[in-house]
């Protein structure tokens, strides 16, 4: 008997406009399309710019709490992300400062909140910031995920922090494991040249990658199936992960013909234009899965040291500056 497909949609979005209902309806949307696992993302900050100002602070611990007590109502599950931003502003112009806030509030949502995820959006400061490399230690000794926003932003924010090749710097903090969001877009093939390295600093071995990339939808229509084929076409599959990029709430109609049937579709296309994986070939199942589950769980593990045990919280939490919409 054939084994079902395995679904981990690895980047969504709460957008704090969830209602009362709001773990309840996500588990409708994934149990009627087939989704067994969701990375579900602390509500972004709606600021003209990510680069964020000291009274965003309380913003920022607010969402993260907000995410923890939405995933709490199934953990094995929803998988909660906390979202980090070292914006200088958020420290009167200091990254120094700005990261050390970061850094007290990743502690926080370990040891308090549960969460083993962390989401961030580079904007203000650069992801290579000697500074900054002080959060990703304390990250990856706690032992918890990281998935950077990768490319440029589609409602005109401050895309130029965002290049590919300054995730370089991740290989300099051992152990870390990283998700690149979007492949990159517009810059596929920066973000591609940088996942190649992979296999030259640390071989073949999936296990031992410190990145991968999700193929969540960055690029527009018109380049979706071009980033697809030469993600397939360029680097071993095993580095490449599916997401959405949904806000939720969807319903799953809406989730099903806006995000999952597509994304099927351009893997299918694509992995046929490659002539390296045929049609009825037992390789393109395994690929299939390794692409939609396989490899983000096992990425997501190989990070996390001790399973998220999220906390529900004793009362509502108000989110009136989360952002809505997609980013």
């Amino acid at each position: 008997m054939e084994i079902p497909l395995r679904i981990l949609d690895a980047h969504t979005h709460l957008s704090g406009s969830e209602s009362g209902e709001s773990a309840e309806l996500i588990l409708l949307c994934l149990d009627t399309c087939g989704i067994d696992k969701a990375f579900i993302f602390a509500p972004l900050i709606d600021s003209r710019s990510d680069q964020l100002t000291v009274q965003h602070i309380e913003d920022v611990r607010a969402h993260n709490t907000y995410c923890a007590s939405l995933c709490s109502t199934a953990p094995d599950r929803l998988i909660g992300f906390c979202v980090l931003n070292p914006a200088p502003g958020l420290a009167s112009g200091s990254v120094a400062r700005a990261t050390d806030l970061m850094i007290e509030e990743v502690r926080r949502c370990y040891h308090e909140l549960g969460l083993r995820g962390v989401k961030m959006v580079p904007a203000g400061w650069y992801p290579d910031d000697p500074e900054v490399l002080r959060l990703y230690r304390v990250i990856a000794e706690l032992g918890m995920y990281t998935i950077f926003h990768v490319g440029i932003f589609l409602d005109g924010r401050e895309g130029k922090y965002c290049r590919p090749a300054f995730y370089e710097g991740v290989h300099q903090v051992t152990g870390l494991r990283v998700q690149l969001a979007h492949v990159g877009w517009p810059w596929v093939d920066e973000a591609l040249a940088v996942l190649a390295m992979e296999t030259e600093l640390h071989g073949q071995d999936p296990a031992n990658w410190q990145l991968r990339a999700d193929l969540s939808f960055g690029p527009p229509d018109d380049w979706q199936l071009t980033t697809w084929q030469k993600a397939i076409d360029s680097v071993p599959p095993g580095m490449l992960c599916y997401g959405s990029d949904v806000f939720w709430p969807k319903s799953p109609r809406e989730y099903r013909e806006q995000y999952l049937q597509p994304q099927f579709g351009l893997f299918e296309v694509a992995a046929t234009n490659s002539h390296i994986i045929p049609e009825g070939d037992p390789k393109r199942a395994e690929v299939r899965q390794k692409i939609f589950y396989d490899n983000a769980w096992a990425h997501f593990q190989a990070a996390v040291h001790v399973p998220q045990r999220p906390v529900a919280s004793e009362r509502p939490i108000a989110t009136p500056h989360a952002n809505l919409g997609k980013h």
